[in-house]
């Protein structure tokens, strides 16, 4: 199925390993050029090496406030335009909610809300100018069934969606849709490091890529302000 993505120009953050990874080489893979992001590591500049000619890669941190407009400016610069966004922000750690302090909230903030919003606004910007962008943000089912333990994660993702949700009227005025990904326990690092049981099914990175990918095309243009469950069923309710 073509999905009209070849030639398209993307820019993924947490683009080294994960979902984030898995969604960068499901869309590489559909021939989208690309602006891969993450903090400096083997993995990146594997990523650049793997797609060279249509990857470029810029490594930071997104705790830095300027990184998103940097990502977004060195797109422009090498391929001319910015049509996706794939945010992807780092999970918060895992407190129960009575034993997370407010510096605790501060810091899931600074780490999962406020630098995709910094993207989010850099990337539309970009994406009005020719009136066509898709930007996805990855995130957890804890939006949907908040769990105790991840309650810092619940927090800022639920209020990174609800802003979204938000926006989606005047993005899409613009040409452009913002939907979320809500995923559940996949094979990644941060499920190991949640001790998530490798005893029962869980998701593989790939098909969670393959599946954002699908997100990213044309047909999706009546598509926006839409949460997608990728969890196995897990969440029971309706």
């Amino acid at each position: 199925m073509d999905l009209g993505l070849k030639d398209k120009v993307a820019l993924v953050t947490g683009a080294s390993k994960g979902l984030g990874r898995a969604t960068a080489e499901a869309l590489a893979a559909d021939g989208v050029k690309m602006v891969a992001v993450a903090r400096a590591s083997p993995q990146l500049a594997e990523l650049e090496k793997a797609f060279a000619g249509t990857c470029v890669t810029l490594a930071g941190d997104l705790l830095d406030a300027e990184l998103p407009q940097r990502a977004v400016d060195l797109a422009l610069e090498r391929f001319g335009r910015l049509d996706i966004a794939i945010v992807n922000t780092p999970g918060s750690r895992a407190l129960l909610p009575f034993e997370a302090a407010e510096a605790d909230f501060d810091a899931a903030f600074r780490a999962s809300f406020h630098p995709a919003v910094r993207l989010i606004r850099a990337a539309q910007a970009a994406m009005s100018a020719h009136e066509w962008g898709r930007i996805l943000i990855v995130s957890s089912t804890s939006v949907k069934a908040p769990k105790p333990f991840l309650c810092l994660s619940a927090a800022a993702r639920s209020a990174l969606w609800a802003w979204a949700k938000s926006a989606a009227p005047e993005l899409y005025e613009r040409g452009i849709t913002i939907n979320a990904l809500f995923a559940g326990p996949h094979d990644t690092d941060r499920a190991s490091e949640l001790k998530v049981s490798k005893d029962k099914v869980i998701g593989q990175p790939q098909d969670f890529g393959r599946f954002a990918a699908s997100l990213c095309g044309d047909s999706t243009r009546f598509v926006t302000g839409t949460g997608f469950l990728m969890d196995g069923g897990e969440l029971k309710g309706i």
